[in-house]
Parts: structure tokens; C-alpha cells; sequence
């Protein structure tokens, strides 16, 4: 298994997967450069050892790349996505402990949030520096079930956060505690385990207790320690924990934020008080990049397996799914029946608010190339007739060609529409000689492959 965040960049390092950067740089704008860079230059993980101002290293871009994502799961990348789903319904159950390394060091007094953790501010025109990889826990007010997510935190002042709490389980929890005119108790963990942060993103079922997934991922029970100043338990071995509560019924602007979508946007949304911060003596700060390589990795990687499994159940023809921009673009490889199949999955796949843009291919396309799939588009198309647009569906809210944002029934989500356009560049059946694909012959390709492979 992976460990630990600072066991895994340990493993990557001796792995040729981690850059390291001597330079002082500024949490201002400068460190997230450097992220972007060797994001898209070398494509590895990256270790800041200097941020100005701090005594605390950096580390980003931790799974920008599925075969780091596959050495966090202890497989190979071919046996990923089926991992994936196999042990997310393997689920243990956590053990609480006494005592913990995120406790070794105990704030709980003059809190400045900013001065403890090297919080970064991303782009040109944020409001200031966000948590983008910390995940947030709570609990159901009436239940005591626990939940957790990933969602985006600016820090307001030394002991102030904003929070955008649009999605459950966490907004469903909010929206009890304010109709019984109570405050919701939080934890903040940052620097988790690479498992137990695939799991704070993972689309539970409600109800699903989070940490059971992602003891399912480390196939061991994960270790909870009871924070010391409100009745939430956070994982043992994060790297820093935020205490505190969301304020009721008070509703803040927060932002502007450049999101995933790779444009800014500015809510209003909760306000929480942080309380006490504990945190390793040597902590190690997790960073994630929003619009960046390593969000399309995790997007395609969590919610193409999840969402393939899904769609399985009702097309068994869909045989592999490709999902870029946070589900906006999705790719879908399908095994061909009839002349019909194409328009059957874009009518499904455009009716989920994630995808706004569907193509679908044949068994001959790889799907993870987006050269492969232009070249589809291009050569098989009679866009007359393979063409779907639809208009008044449910989007995505970061999308800013989105219109609308009316509350959903129970308060704690923003629902837009949009129009959707569905491709279907597979081969017409009655012409499969005339769209057949050049190549070589199968049998040199296994012997050439096998030559290769030994270099």
C-alpha cells in the first residue's frame, strides 16, 4: 500500500516520479506557476523544499498521472479502474485511536491559519489563498453518520474560512443543522493518505461512511483520532487538521476562485470559525492545481469508472469511457450492434449534468487520445445525420455558458441548463470494409511490441 502522503512521495522519488525545487518561491501566485510547469513539461510529482515565509515543504501534482495513481493502489495501470471498483465495495470499517502524528502539535489558541499551513493563492485574480485538496468532515445532525468531501476553501482572515459546500453529504448536513438553528461542527484534514483522499471524492451512495471506502482502498482498517475541540474523528496520519463549525443561516461572498472549468467564479456561501489546528511537528503541505493535468486524471480516473459501471447496467455495448474538463467531454468506446447503438448512449450520457459534450467511437479508436478521437470526428461523421443537440438539460454550475441556478428541493445545490451536443463517430455496419482501419499485421505488432518492451 501507499502509507501515508510523505511515505508515498518517498516511494515516488525513488520511483523518477518526483521533481524536487531547491528555490525559495512565494505561495503568491509563484509556487503555482512552477506546479503548472512541470505539470505540463515533465509531467511528474513536484516537492517545493523552500516556500517564503514557511518552514514547511510543498508537495503537488501528487497523481498527475494514472500510473501514480496505480502505484497509490499497489496494481498495475491495466488493473486500476477494475481495482478501483472491486475494493470500493470491499468496504472496512475505521479504528479510533488514542493517539496520533497529526496531534503532535496542539493550536488552540491565537489561531492564524495562513501563518501555520502555506496555503496557496493560485491564480491572477483569486480573492486570496485556497485549501483546493483538503477534505472536509462532518456530521448528520440527526443521524451521527459521517461524510466527507473535497470542496474548495478560501482562507478570510486568521481564523475565518469560506466554504463551497454545494454537494452531499456535506450540504444535506448543513441544511439539517440550520433547520434546527444549530451550528455544523467540521474538520479540515489536509495531507492525507492518496487512498483516503481517492475516497473523499469517490460518488458514495448517501449514508456511506467515506472512510469504510477508503479502508476498502488500503484494504486495512483507516486509523481516526478524535479532534480535541469538537466531536469529529480526522484521519491519524494527515498532516494538518482545522477544527471548527459552519456558522448558521450566514452566507458570505467567496471568490472570485479560478475553478476547474478554467474560468473564475464567485458564490455566496458559508462561513466557518476555526477553533484549534493540530498538526504534524514536520508537517508536509498537500497542493492540487484546479484546471490543471492532474484534475483530468482524477476526474477520468474516479468518475469515468464509476460512471462506465453505471451506464454499463443499462447499454452493455459501452466498453470503455474517456472523461475530460470534469465531465464536461466524454468519450465513449462502444462495441457496435445495430445502427441505432451510437444515438442510445449520447441520449443517455447527455441526461447526467456532468456531460456536455458526447462522442462516441468504435473499438479502433483509442479514447484516451484526443488525436484519435478529432480523427473519428473527422473521417466518420455525416454530420447532418450523426449529430445530436439537445437543448434545456442540467449542467454543470462552473460552467460559465450555463444559465439558470435555481436551488434544488432541499436547498444545498445549485442546478443550471445548457443545450448538449451528442457526436456519433462510429462506423456505419453496412460499410465496415470501406471505414476499415490501416495498420500492420496483428502478429508483427505482438512480435514488435515484445522487441520493444526490452529496450
Amino acid at each position: 500500500m501507499s502509507g501515508d502522503l510523505r511515505a508515498f512521495v518517498k516511494r515516488l522519488e525513488k520511483s523518477g516520479e518526483l521533481v524536487r525545487v531547491s528555490d525559495e518561491l512565494s505561495t503568491q501566485h509563484e509556487i503555482a506557476a512552477a506546479i503548472k510547469y512541470v505539470a505540463q513539461d515533465e509531467g511528474k510529482a513536484v516537492l517545493f523544499e523552500r516556500a517564503k515565509d514557511y518552514h514547511v515543504p510543498i508537495v503537488a501534482n501528487l497523481l498527475g498521472s494514472r500510473e501514480r495513481v496505480a502505484m497509490a493502489f499497489d496494481v498495475t495501470e491495466r488493473d486500476l479502474d477494475e481495482t478501483y471498483l472491486a475494493r470500493a465495495q470491499n468496504r472496512i470499517k475505521p479504528v479510533v485511536v488514542t493517539s496520533a502524528p497529526v496531534q503532535e502539535v496542539v493550536i488552540d489558541s491565537g489561531i492564524d491559519i495562513c501563518r501555520t499551513l502555506p496555503v496557496l493563492t493560485h491564480h491572477e485574480q483569486d480573492a486570496g489563498p485556497y485549501m483546493t485538496s483538503a477534505i472536509t468532515i462532518a456530521k448528520d445532525p440527526e443521524t451521527g453518520i459521517r461524510g466527507m468531501g473535497l470542496h474548495r476553501i478560501q482562507v478570510k482572515d486568521k481564523d475565518t474560512i469560506g466554504i463551497f459546500l454545494a454537494t452531499p453529504p456535506l450540504s444535506h448536513f448543513l441544511t439539517k443543522a440550520e433547520q434546527q438553528g444549530k451550528p455544523l461542527p467540521i474538520a479540515v484534514a489536509s495531507g492525507v493518505a492518496p487512498l483516503t483522499f481517492c475516497a473523499a471524492i469517490f460518488f458514495a451512495p448517501q449514508g456511506v461512511d467515506k472512510f469504510e471506502i477508503a479502508g476498502g482502498f488500503a484494504q486495512e482498517p483507516i486509523e481516526l483520532v478524535k479532534c480535541r475541540s469538537v466531536d469529529i474523528e480526522a484521519p491519524a496520519d494527515a498532516e494538518f487538521v482545522l477544527e471548527g463549525y459552519i456558522i448558521p443561516q450566514q452566507r458570505d461572498k467567496e471568490g472570485p476562485f479560478g475553478e476547474s472549468t478554467g474560468y473564475y467564479f464567485t458564490y455566496d456561501n458559508p462561513v466557518a470559525k476555526i477553533k484549534a489546528i493540530s498538526h504534524r511537528a514536520n508537517p508536509l503541505y498537500h497542493a492540487l492545481l484546479p484546471f490543471s493535468g492532474e484534475e483530468t486524471v482524477l476526474t477520468s480516473f474516479m468518475l469515468g469508472s464509476y460512471t462506465l459501471r453505471q451506464v454499463q447496467r443499462e447499454l452493455p455495448q459501452v466498453r470503455r469511457m474517456h472523461i475530460q474538463l470534469v465531465g464536461e467531454i466524454v468519450i465513449a468506446q462502444i462495441d457496435k450492434k445495430s445502427d441505432e447503438d451510437g444515438a442510445k448512449v449520447i441520449d443517455y450520457l447527455l441526461s447526467n449534468p456532468f456531460a456536455k459534450i458526447v462522442v462516441v467511437t468504435d473499438g479502433d479508436v483509442n479514447i484516451s487520445d484526443l488525436d484519435e478521437v478529432a480523427w473519428a470526428v473527422a473521417t466518420r461523421v455525416h454530420f447532418d445525420r450523426d449529430v445530436t443537440i439537445k437543448s434545456d438539460l442540467p449542467g454543470l454550475m462552473i460552467d460559465p455558458s450555463t444559465s439558470g441556478g435555481e436551488k434544488t428541493p432541499d436547498l444545498s445545490q445549485l442546478t443550471t441548463r445548457t443545450a448538449k451536443i451528442g457526436i456519433d463517430a462510429t462506423k456505419p455496419l453496412s460499410e465496415l470494409k470501406k471505414f476499415e482501419r490501416i495498420d500492420v499485421p496483428q502478429r508483427v505488432k505482438q512480435k514488435i511490441w515484445k522487441i520493444m518492451e526490452k529496450r
